[in-house]
């Protein structure tokens, strides 16, 4: 069986998803927004979701939208908010952030809108002073990751919150990868709004959620029926939300058990890896990091190249966020935090998740330096792509 390592791209679907999933499926119900008795089942089931995924981030239920993912999460969260600040021209983020907010802050550049960009430190880490300097009147959004997609750096964001809403701006917090992997609380972050994806902790693909804090002004970017309080129209994706209920409330029973474990497996692979490979580089701080994720630079190779290799190994990780594995360009990120290209591209990205045991951890930490040298030995053209 192969040892799957990139949860961050997306993490196995959990027992508890499945079987909610298969009940589902029995069950046969109907639309949500129906009278009739199928019709109001079904929207039982959709609330009690609701109110499951509500439960992860400390939100009230009715402050949940229910979307296709965590893409679409910010999409609304940074079209919606500028269609509703209709005279403000401003955003503010980082340069780190996954491609699902570049890409539409890049779109809204092209249309005028001027965008602030604050460069990460070496390790990862946005400076909230950097950002507070960049607030001002015209500040429509400050949109952020709570935690890194490729190195794993949490972010200090509650400094912002408060400032924000003195400038009147929204404050969006990308919590994709954060949720079920440390503690979110929208309260403590003081956040308008954040975004949340189902299959990063053990739900299917394709169904996600934004949270809307009551005092928020978004606008809708799909449109047709009243669906989800008006804020994102279409039937509702039943199957996915009680599956993405079932995941969430199963992630959170067992975070702390799970982040514990997880984080020493992590670190163990990590300590061995540096004994074994010299050279190899951690990219991201040791601390403030998710407990899950390792980031490495590997001295002497290619990362495409060892990436294969390992597949053929049966050990699946990847070269960064999911979303540009079929990128030319090297990591945004690690180009962001000051690495070389050369160093960018010999990094691999290792993220563990709620289904990897120690056993797992044991043969990968003798298959990646023999998978390591044997790349090295074979590939002498590694060092003229530095």
């Amino acid at each position: 069986m192969p040892i799957y390592l990139d949860h961050n791209a997306g993490a196995p679907l959990r027992a508890e998803a499945a079987a909610a999933i298969s009940r589902l499926l029995q069950d046969a119900a109907g639309n949500p927004s129906s009278v009739h008795r199928a019709g109001q089942r079904s929207r039982r089931m959709l609330e009690a979701a609701r109110a499951q995924v509500a439960t992860i981030v400390g939100a009230e239920p009715r402050r949940i939208v229910f979307t296709s993912g965590g893409t679409e999460s910010n999409n609304l969260a940074i079209f919606g908010a500028i269609t509703a600040a209709s005279r403000r021209r401003k955003i503010i983020s980082s340069e780190i952030e996954h491609s699902s907010i570049l890409a539409p802050l890049a779109e809204l550049e092209r249309r005028g809108f001027d965008v602030v960009r604050v460069a990460p430190d070496s390790d990862g880490r946005i400076d909230p002073a950097r950002v507070l300097a960049a607030l001002d009147s015209e500040t429509a959004l400050v949109t952020l990751g709570l935690a890194n997609s490729e190195v794993g750096t949490i972010q200090d964001l509650a400094p912002l919150a408060s400032a924000c809403s003195e400038k009147g701006a929204l404050f969006h917090v990308d919590a994709a990868q954060a949720v079920a992997r440390i503690p979110v609380d929208v309260a403590t972050l003081g956040c308008d709004l954040m975004t949340l994806s189902g299959h990063k902790l053990g739900a299917p693909a394709g169904i996600g959620a934004l949270y809307v804090r009551d005092s928020a002004r978004v606008a809708p970017i799909v449109f047709g029926g009243p669906h989800e309080s008006g804020m994102r129209a279409g039937t509702p994706n039943l199957l996915g939300a009680v599956a993405f209920g079932a995941g969430a409330e199963a992630a959170m029973n067992s975070m702390r058990e799970e982040s514990d474990r997880i984080g020493s497996l992590a670190a163990s692979l990590l300590t061995r890896l540096r004994d074994a490979i010299p050279g190899l580089r951690l990219n991201g701080p040791t601390v403030g990091r998710l407990p899950n994720t390792l980031n490495l630079t590997f001295p002497g190779v290619l990362g495409e190249s060892m990436l294969i290799a390992l597949d053929l190994e049966g050990v699946e990780v990847s070269m960064g966020s999911a979303c540009a594995a079929g990128a030319v360009e090297p990591s945004h990120v690690l180009r962001a935090m000051g690495r070389s290209v050369a160093d960018a591209r010999s990094s691999l990205r290792i993220s563990l998740g709620w289904n990897n045991t120690a056993d797992e951890i044991d043969a990968v930490a003798a298959i990646i330096p023999a998978v390591w040298r044997r790349v090295a030995d074979a590939e002498p053209l590694a060092e003229d792509a530095r």
